[in-house]
C-alpha cells in the first residue's frame, strides 16, 4: 500500500457515537487508522472493527513454515487482547484453516497487491510483512478471511530475526483488528517501519478507540 499523509482529526465528539451499554472515552492520544480511499470527490474513510457475534476471532497459523510463528502469533492476540478493558476484541488460535476468520502464513506475500504492508526495514531487515484486506469496490464488504503474511528474509540463526518477527507479528495483527492505515509516529508499533517491540500509548488509544465507533464496512464468508 503507498503511505499517504495522515490527516489529525478531531474525536471529541466519540462519546456520543460510542456503544449503548458501554461508555467510551474522549481521546485525544489517537493517529488516523481508517481506510483512506479515492472518492468521486476528494476522499472516502473505511471503518471497521469486529462485531461481538464474531468473537473471539478465529487465527490459524501455518507451522510448518516459520517454526516460532504460531506462538508469536499468541503473544500478538494476547498484546492486542490486553488493550481493551471490556474484551472489545478477542481471538483465538484454531487449528483448521477452513473455519478461520484470519490466516497466518509465514511466506512473502503475493504479488497481487495488498492493502497494508510492512515495508522491509533498515533498522529491522530480518523479516518483512503485509496484510491483504479485500474489500469491496462499493467499500461495503471485506471478504474473509484476511491473510497475514509474516515473511523472515534471514536464515532461522540470523541474530535479530526473532525480534524482527515478533514486532512485524504484532503489527500485522494491528492492521487485522481494525488499524487499517500506518501511524505517522516512528515510536508506534503500527509506524509503516516500526522501531518499537510493542504497542505504544497512541497505539493502545487509537485500538481502543475504534472499537466504539459504528463501522462503515461489513465482515463477510464467516
Amino acid at each position: 500500500m503507498s503511505l499517504r499523509p495522515h490527516t489529525t482529526i478531531a474525536f471529541a465528539a466519540l462519546a456520543a457515537v460510542a456503544c449503548g451499554d458501554i461508555a467510551s472515552p474522549v481521546r485525544d492520544d489517537l493517529y488516523e487508522w481508517r481506510l483512506i480511499v479515492p472518492a468521486a470527490v476528494g476522499t472516502d474513510t473505511v471503518h471497521f472493527h469486529w462485531e461481538q457475534e464474531d468473537l473471539p476471532v478465529r487465527v490459524w497459523v501455518a507451522g510448518d513454515e516459520v517454526e516460532a510463528l504460531p506462538s508469536l502469533m499468541q503473544r500478538a492476540i494476547d498484546t492486542w487482547e490486553s488493550v481493551y478493558l471490556y474484551r472489545e476484541f478477542q481471538a483465538e488460535l484454531v487449528s483448521d484453516s477452513n473455519t478461520a476468520h484470519v490466516i497466518v502464513r509465514g511466506v512473502p506475500a503475493p504479488s497481487k497487491a495488498v492493502r497494508s504492508v510492512r515495508l522491509p526495514s533498515a533498522l529491522a531487515p530480518e523479516c518483512d510483512g503485509a496484510t491483504d484486506l479485500d474489500v469491496s469496490p462499493d467499500l461495503r464488504e471485506l471478504t474473509l478471511p484476511i491473510r497475514i503474511f509474516i515473511n523472515p528474509r534471514a536464515t532461522p540463526d540470523t541474530p535479530g530475526l526473532g525480534d524482527c518477527l515478533a514486532l512485524t507479528s504484532i503489527h500485522e495483527l494491528g492492521h487485522a483488528l481494525g488499524i487499517f492505515e500506518h501511524s505517522p509516529n516512528q515510536t508506534d508499533i503500527m509506524f509503516a517501519d516500526p522501531q518499537v517491540d510493542l504497542p505504544s500509548r497512541f497505539d493502545r488509544g487509537t485500538a481502543e478507540a475504534l472499537y466504539h465507533l459504528p463501522p462503515t464496512i461489513e465482515a463477510v464468508g464467516r
